[in-house]
This record gives C-alpha cells, sequence and structure tokens, in this order.
C-alpha cells in the first residue's frame, strides 16, 4: 500500500514507465514519510480515457493516522504536476485521483497495515514474522 495504477490508451516505453514508477514513489514517500517499499505502480494500456485525457493516475492510499487534509491536497496536486513533468504529457490530459483507504482494510505480508506515520514498528514485526515463517526478508 498504496497502489497506484496508471491507465493509457497506448502502451508507455519501458524507461518512460520506470520513470513515472520512480517520480511517483519519490512524491508519495517525499510528503507522507512512508518506506519507498510500501509503494506499487501498476500500467495499463488499451483503456479508453476521458475526452482529453491521455494519461489517467488513480492511487489507493492509507488515511488517517499523521495525514490530513492538507497533505492528500498536496499529494494530488504534486502528483499530477509531476507526473505530467516525466511523462512531457500536457498536465490538462493527465487526470489523477486518490482514493482513500482504511489503513486497517489492507493487508500485506500476512499483517494488517499500520495507522500512517506508525510503519517502523510495522516493518520490525513483519520482518520478524516473516523470519519465523522462513521467509527471507527482501534487501
Amino acid at each position: 500500500m498504496p497502489l497506484y495504477t496508471i491507465a493509457t490508451r497506448k502502451p508507455l516505453a519501458e524507461d518512460l514507465r520506470f520513470a513515472i514508477a520512480q517520480t511517483i514513489t519519490d512524491v508519495h514517500c517525499g510528503l507522507t514519510g512512508a518506506p519507498p517499499e510500501f509503494v506499487n505502480v501498476i500500467f495499463m494500456t488499451g483503456y479508453r480515457m476521458r475526452r482529453g485525457c491521455v494519461l489517467g493516475l488513480n492511487g489507493n492510499v492509507r488515511i488517517g493516522g499523521n495525514r490530513g487534509r492538507q497533505l492528500y491536497e498536496d499529494l494530488n496536486k504534486t502528483l499530477h504536476a509531476e507526473v505530467a513533468k516525466t511523462s512531457g504529457i500536457d498536465p490538462t490530459q493527465v487526470f489523477v485521483k486518490l482514493i482513500g483507504v482504511e489503513f486497517n482494510w489492507v493487508v500485506e505480508g500476512a499483517m494488517t497495515m499500520p495507522a500512517p506515520g506508525d510503519e517502523g514498528d510495522w516493518l520490525e514485526r513483519k520482518n520478524a514474522l516473516h523470519a519465523a515463517m522462513g521467509i527471507a526478508k527482501v534487501a
């Protein structure tokens, strides 16, 4: 968590997909403080887009904890500007929609996700649980 989905009509080049995914990760982590390993980005092609839209970005992000309304507004605005810049697509042709998800609705690594701001302790507990299960820590 978070899960960002990029939709386009035509496929994007691999290097552009990588650059967009890195931009999304940098923006999300820079504003929220979430660890980069939490960020997931999926690219989908062949979709009919809204009139005038070339790239759609839908983000499912945890709400609550140390995150207020202003953070979500800043996240939306910054993602819009930076993804448009990275992709080279006119900002008027980029659509961004964030959907707030209660943190306790999400399970990752066999554990319910923590409230935003409580990731450090959660990561330690997850790594301990995975070690007990014989699952190697991802570097």
